[in-house]
Parts: C-alpha cells; sequence; structure tokens
C-alpha cells in the first residue's frame, strides 16, 4: 500500500511506495527534501521478503541510525526482465525532478573533453615545432605518430575517468541519495580495472563485428554494463563480465531497442542544433542506469505529486 503525505514546504500530497518509511524523498513540486514518515502499524524491526518481486520504487539503500541513506548498496542482484515502457516512464519521472543536476554533469563531461583536445592540441604544436615538423605537417613521422598514440590514450583515460564518475553520481540520484560532485574526482580506485575491461570488450566487440557482424552485436548486447558492476558493486574484470552475461538472459531483445531509442533520441537532438543533445544526452545517460538497475533487481525511490491540498 502506498504511502501518502504532505511535502512539509508546499503542501502537495506525495505518494511513495510501502516501505520507504524513514527514507528522504525529493517533492517534484518544489523540490524539497523531505523525510517519509513512518505510519503507526509500521514496524522497524521487520524485515523484507525476499520471495516477492521487489517493488522498483522502495530505496535500495540501507538507513543510518541519523537517517541518512548510505551510499554502498545493499541486497543481492536479482536477474528481472526489463519492461521498457516502464523504465522509459521511470527514467523521465526522475528526469524531470533531477534534470538540473543531471545537465550539469552532462555539461561538465563535455567541458572536460574540450579542454583536454585543446591541452592535446596545443601539445601538439608545441613539439612539432620543437622538432620542427611543423612546416609540414602533413608529412608521416615517428614523432606524430607518437603524439597521434599518445593523444588517443589521454583522450580515452579522460573518457573513462568522466564515465566512471557519472555512473557514480546518477545511481547516488536514482537511489534518492544527495548527488556528490566530488566523485568527479574520486574514480581512481576504478580506473585499472575497468581500462581492462574497457579493453577486453573492445576486442571482443571487434572481433564478433569482424565474425559476420551478428557476433559482435550478440558481445555489445550481453556485456554492455559490465562498468556498471565494476562501479556500483566492486567487481574485477571478470566477474564484471560474468555478471553481465547472467543478467543478460532474456533482456538482450529489450537492450537492443533500448539501444535504438538512444540513437534516436541522439539523432533528435542533433537535428535540433545540437542544443536538444544537451537534454537527450543527459536523458540517455540517466536511462542506461535505471535499465542496469531495473535488470539487476534494484530498486530506487520515486516520489511523485498525486494531489494538490491547500493547508
Amino acid at each position: 500500500m502506498a504511502i501518502n503525505f504532505k511535502c512539509t514546504e508546499c503542501d502537495n500530497m506525495l505518494e511513495v511506495p510501502e516501505g520507504s518509511e524513514g527514507q528522504k524523498a525529493k517533492c517534484p513540486a518544489c523540490s524539497a527534501v523531505v523525510d517519509v514518515p513512518y505510519s503507526q502499524t509500521y514496524d522497524t524491526d521487520r524485515l523484507p521478503e525476499t520471495n516477492e518481486p521487489m517493488n522498483p520504487y522502495a530505496s535500495t539503500s540501507a538507513v543510518e541510525p541519523q537517517g541518512i541513506p548510505s551510499l554502498a548498496p545493499s541486497g543481492e542482484l536479482t536477474v528481472q526482465q526489463v519492461d521498457i515502457g516502464w523504465t522509459l516512464k521511470a527514467t523521465w519521472e526522475l528526469f524531470k525532478v533531477q534534470f538540473g543536476i543531471l545537465i550539469g554533469i552532462f555539461m561538465i563531461l563535455v567541458a572536460a573533453s574540450i579542454v583536454t583536445s585543446l591541452g592535446l592540441f596545443i601539445l601538439r604544436i608545441a613539439v612539432m615545432a620543437i622538432t620542427g615538423e611543423l612546416n609540414a605537417p602533413n608529412a608521416v613521422a615517428p614523432t606524430l605518430i607518437g603524439l597521434s598514440i599518445f593523444e588517443n590514450v589521454i583522450s580515452q583515460l579522460v573518457n573513462l575517468w568522466f564515465t566512471i564518475a557519472s555512473i557514480r553520481i546518477m545511481l547516488q540520484i536514482s537511489r534518492n541519495q544527495p548527488a556528490d560532485l566530488g566523485l568527479l574526482l574520486q574514480s581512481a580506485p576504478f580506473m585499472i580495472r575497468t581500462f581492462l575491461a574497457t579493453l577486453l570488450f573492445g576486442i571482443m566487440m571487434i572481433g564478433g563485428l569482424l565474425l559476420f557482424i551478428v557476433p559482435g552485436i550478440y558481445v555489445i548486447l550481453t556485456f554492455w554494463n559490465y562498468t556498471y558492476f565494476i562501479v556500483d558493486r566492486n567487481c574485477g574484470v571478470f566477474e564484471a563480465f560474468r555478471l553481465a552475461n547472467a543478467h543478460a538472459s532474456g533482456n538482450r531483445l529489450s537492450i537492443f531497442v533500448v539501444g535504438l531509442i538512444i540513437s534516436g533520441l541522439g539523432l533528435l537532438g542533433v537535428l535540433a542544433f545540437c542544443l536538444g543533445w544537451i537534454a537527450t544526452s543527459p536523458f540517455c545517460m540517466l536511462l542506461l542506469v535505471i535499465t542496469y538497475l531495473t535488470m539487476t533487481g534494484q530498486p530506487f525511490v520515486q516520489p511523485r505529486v498525486v494531489a494538490n491540498e491547500q493547508a
């Protein structure tokens, strides 16, 4: 049974599912963060059912005595089928409430990419000027080859760093936890594993695409979320691939459709003079996070306004 209570700031009536007692909820109307009250019949010592389908709106976080959600996910992962319609709706509802921080995260990623590209371009010009190759930019020289390899590696590492950070922050947002932008500077513990996993994924994907394309698509649909398992569950490389393979069972077609939706939204964003891209890209990033949480049976809190009442 849903829990209905008034926002203490704007008096809108909010609704959250049963089991959310004691959690923090953000009012979609005024953005105030309020406590979900306990009902008189609520037993704070009861244990969650383990043989029931998981409530996709309940919080996955443990609650500390002070009522602050823990950043560590709790509960065992279960293989769940992805409902595309519900997943899109849940993503949209969360995006409407958190669009400011989501777009902000995306713009930070864009800024990091631009700064990196500019810095590498300046470095290339400086090296070419020192070696005297600036006057022959089209000549193939070991220096230029080395610079190209170096630039590609640095760009990939920077992209990987901020991809890890954005996933961690969006997982917090999806779990109704405060978004910690400090995580943008804390990707180091996951870098080596994610880099090795990305390298392995790239080899598997390219090899599969060379084998009549279909095996490559299968690899993408099966292992696309390996980074999420590394970041969210602190897995090793092979454990992340094992979990990705297990949770892909019965979900590959849904993931394919999600991929088509993301491609379509990306195209629409570019066609809208690239301005729509600023909104569609963070939405697609959040959609992947919600898809991951859904297919692994991890719930999250999503309050919604059900009525407007005067005090």
